[in-house]
């Protein structure tokens, strides 16, 4: 079940300093899959590094990628993992496809950023 792989899935994302992550319900709408998951990085390395966790997470989870689009450019990188799809994007190309606003009518959930640990000066 989808909902049972987003909590790790979120979890590689912020390992990789990923930001801004929503999960967007895409099953009520007539397409393929039951749900997207968002999230920014700040350029295109960070964005094939927060790709590449997920995807390696995933695996390990036993979730087969069915198909990866934009790795090499790094502006918009799309994980098809057929009844979820993760899209890293920087945070020009989040804005311009704006796909909060698409699915503005879809229930979403957002995931607060993780903080940086203070550091503990001894």
């Amino acid at each position: 079940m989808v909902e049972d792989i987003i909590a790790p899935l979120v979890a590689a994302i912020h390992e990789r300093h990923g930001y801004r992550v929503r999960a967007i319900d895409m099953s009520g709408f007539p397409l393929t899959m039951d749900m997207f998951l968002v999230a920014s990085a700040s350029s295109a390395t960070q964005a094939r590094a927060v790709a590449d966790r997920v995807e390696e997470v995933a695996r390990s989870m036993g979730v087969r990628l069915h198909h990866k689009e934009g790795f090499e450019d790094g502006n918009w990188i799309l994980l098809d993992f057929d009844n979820l799809v993760v899209h890293v994007f920087q945070p020009d190309a989040r804005e311009y496809y704006n796909l909060e606003m698409l699915w503005s009518d879809a229930d979403f959930e957002d995931f607060p950023d993780q903080q940086p640990e203070a550091s503990i000066e001894t």
